[in-house]
């Protein structure tokens, strides 16, 4: 009998469609003979504030510190570290909350991630910020903020950095050059405290996290003793996916892990500890742990997400140890296809502000930027320009929104869309065989050649907010005119695009809603280019396809002569190879273009 068939769980299906799951376990107490495909499990501590899950979260910062610094260096932080220029003193002597600006200090702090929500938070403003360097009234501070006060106290720290309180919220150059420093607060901070389950700062960190145990004889006479509990979900890396068992599982268990913003703040930070909503659990660049030591198990679904935090890690330290002269060619693209594979996640989560869209991941870049030394490009890189650029939005997405006005990135840069996009390379596995790296770069070829491409930020540096950007570009281009069609779903009828040439007409995938009336509207009978960008190969023995992608090109009226990014189209072929030079190609011409 396997692992899956030996896990018992109780299903309880409402009327609505909703599932509620209860699992049940042993502790290897003795149980009936007949009874061996009972689990046994971990209890975990009574709440989340206990002093049995304190035990657990000094276990593992202690244990990371030790092993995992001195063992491979991945986790390696500085034990006195240069102070942030505002931190939060939790007055371990006296008692008293105030903000404090050290002057270039240093000393031990510890982060806190949090989702803001809907709801009042203090937060330090100009008028504020005087007032807050004598006294935070403890009863202005949300129950978060409490907690997490309280927890850093209990633990011996001086000092939290706590967005809204170390920022000043309504002075945009502070907020743009504090914001600018968040990878270097986050890397740098003893940990990171994450109120993982709360949706807003009334949610708290801790909770109780109960179980029932049952106990007595079983009908031969054998004692036996159960426990029973509401199932510990770990969907901690679905990105808000749906599963078809649980529905949207991060959403509803771990609300943080939705949000765009949070997610440079957990891939910086060394060391991260989850309040859940049943247990805490650790994750730090070596490994992940958690009190019902389940999380890394195979019937957690999409737990290899979970490993693209130590992938990261792993993978910029072939730069910080001095191993990046020995794989260089392999490295150049592995990192390239991390930071693309980053890049599809991220761009799954939920964000406030449209005008985020870059800030949010900026300082994440600005850590990767140090190391490969290239010019980043909204959102895109120098070395790799030709693969970042052949992102898509998947037809069947329904996340499409109208294109963002005024832009937050140039159209040929996926910053500049709203929705979840899609790369053909995502990187799904970590391990590795000895010092190689174990996963091969997948067939390709390049049909195009960048001229130049130039951005302008508006914000201290190339990784906030964008004034405007440029790409020029050379390849095969072929004229079409867009299309609207109407599919039938079902009862349900749906938008189609296509392009037709001449004799030809293709499915076009829109990278936003083309058809919404605004500066983005693109109309039927609409005269397009498509540029022909280049071909991967993916898949395994009979599965192998070819698929040839192409971007389609609107002339910009906002910019005379110049083009704007509106879809993609791609070509495939099962089984390869494809003819980059047959279908809508065979009459295509040169030509250079310059998107905006």
């Amino acid at each position: 009998m396997d692992d899956a068939e030996m896990d018992k769980v109780i299903t309880f299906v409402f009327r609505n469609g909703n599932r509620f799951f209860i699992e049940l376990f042993t502790l290897d107490d003795p149980m009936p003979n007949s009874w061996d495909y009972i689990r046994v499990r971990c209890r975990t501590s009574p709440a989340t504030d206990s002093n049995m899950a304190l035990v657990s979260i000094k276990s593992w910062l202690a244990n990371c510190i030790i092993t995992h610094g001195l063992s491979d260096g991945l986790c390696n932080s500085p034990e006195f570290p240069p102070l942030p220029l505002r931190v939060v003193d939790v007055g371990l002597e006296d008692g008293v909350v105030r903000l404090v600006e050290p002057q270039e200090g240093r000393g031990k702090y510890v982060c806190l991630s949090h989702c803001w929500g809907g709801v009042h938070l203090t937060m330090t403003t100009l008028a504020t910020l005087a007032g807050y360097k004598n006294l935070i009234a403890w009863n202005s501070l949300s129950p978060t903020f409490r907690d997490a006060i309280s927890l850093v106290r209990r633990l011996g720290i001086r000092y939290i950095w706590i967005d809204s309180l170390c920022m000043i919220q309504d002075d945009i150059r502070d907020w743009e050059t504090e914001s600018s420093k968040m990878a270097s607060i986050y890397r740098n901070s003893h940990f990171t405290i994450a109120a993982t389950h709360s949706p807003n700062g009334e949610g708290g960190l801790f909770q109780a996290t109960p179980d029932f145990r049952v106990s007595g004889e079983s009908p031969d006479g054998e004692q036996y003793c159960l426990y029973f509990r509401e199932k510990i979900d770990h969907h901690i890396e679905s990105t808000g996916g749906y599963d078809s068992r649980s529905g949207y599982p991060t959403a509803v268990y771990y609300p943080l892990l939705t949000r765009a913003w949070v997610y440079q703040e957990r891939m910086l930070s060394t060391r991260v500890i989850h309040f859940g909503r049943y247990e805490v659990f650790f994750e730090c660049h070596s490994g992940v742990e958690c009190e019902c030591n389940r999380i890394s198990e195979e019937d957690a679904e999409g737990s290899y997400r979970a490993l693209i935090k130590i992938e990261h890690a792993s993978t910029l330290s072939y730069y910080d140890f001095g191993r990046a002269w020995r794989y260089y060619s392999t490295l150049h693209y592995r990192c390239a296809a991390l930071w693309r594979t980053i890049v599809l996640c991220y761009t799954s989560l939920l964000l406030t502000k449209s005008t985020d869209r870059l800030p949010a991941i900026g300082g994440m870049a600005r850590d990767m930027a140090a190391r490969r030394k290239s010019n980043y490009l909204a959102g895109l890189w120098e070395e790799s320009l030709l693969d970042d650029l052949i992102w898509v939005i998947a037809p069947a997405s329904n996340n499409k929104r109208p294109r963002p006005h005024p832009r937050n990135a140039p159209t040929w840069s996926w910053a500049s869309v709203e929705s979840p996009i899609r790369y053909w390379d995502e990187i799904l596995y970590t391990d590795r065989e000895g010092d190689t790296f174990a996963e091969d770069r997948l067939p390709y070829k390049h049909f195009c050649k960048v001229e130049n491409c130039e951005v302008k930020y508006s914000a201290v540096d190339e990784f906030g907010r964008l004034s405007h950007g440029f790409l020029t570009i050379s390849g095969l281009v072929m004229e079409g005119v867009l299309e609207y069609g109407v599919e039938q779903h079902g009862s349900t009828e749906s938008l189609s695009y296509c392009l037709s040439f001449l004799s030809k007409r293709i499915a076009m995938w829109p990278d936003y809603l083309i058809g919404h009336p605004g500066p983005g509207e693109t109309r039927s009978g609409t005269r397009v280019l498509c540029l022909r960008m280049g071909m991967v190969q993916e898949g395994m023995g009979y599965h192998i396809r070819d698929s040839l992608v192409s971007l389609v090109l609107k002339e910009s009226t906002a910019f005379p002569g110049f083009f704007e990014r509106i879809g993609t189209i791609v070509i495939t072929a099962k089984p390869p190879p494809i003819d980059p030079l047959g279908g809508i190609f065979g009459d295509a011409y040169s030509r250079t273009v310059t998107i905006v």
